[in-house]
């Protein structure tokens, strides 16, 4: 009974989504077309086995992102940044789901460093505002 429930809950949530993409644009079934070319030109265009080098899908990337803004302008879709939000949430899911696996990821510096790097100024200042002040009281 409870699984029937979360079935007509998800299938609400996909109805809603679906009309509210919708009205986002005018002619969808055109933007739909155009925006199939975007990606497929994307596809064409990079090379799928090194999807994950950013170096080499930069430029595709960038066409695809001016291609589909295009398409939005030209269409005169109303929300276009939704509709541009939806396009580019899929494509990631689609072609760099699984990126963040082969890049190294970033560590934090060692504790010695991390401590080294918080001690030498604080004892410089320390230092410097002492030798001011021994200075100024001796000047006189």
């Amino acid at each position: 009974m409870a699984s029937t429930g979360v079935t007509v809950l998800s299938c609400a949530l996909v109805l809603s989504h679906l009309l509210l993409t919708c009205a986002l644009c005018p002619n969808m079934d055109q933007y739909a077309s155009w925006m199939a070319w975007c990606e497929d030109e994307f596809t064409y265009s990079v090379n799928i086995t090194y999807i994950c080098d950013w170096a080499q899908t930069i430029q595709p990337y960038n066409r695809l992102s001016q291609c589909a803004e295009a398409v939005s302008l030209t269409l005169n879709c109303t929300d276009r940044r939704r509709l541009f939000d939806i396009f580019f949430l899929d494509l990631h899911r689609r072609f760099f789901a699984n990126c963040s696996d082969l890049e190294k990821p970033i560590l934090d510096a060692p504790d010695d460093v991390f401590a080294a790097s918080v001690a030498i100024p604080t004892i410089l200042v320390w230092v410097a505002v002492f030798a001011w002040t021994y200075w100024n009281a001796n000047k006189r």
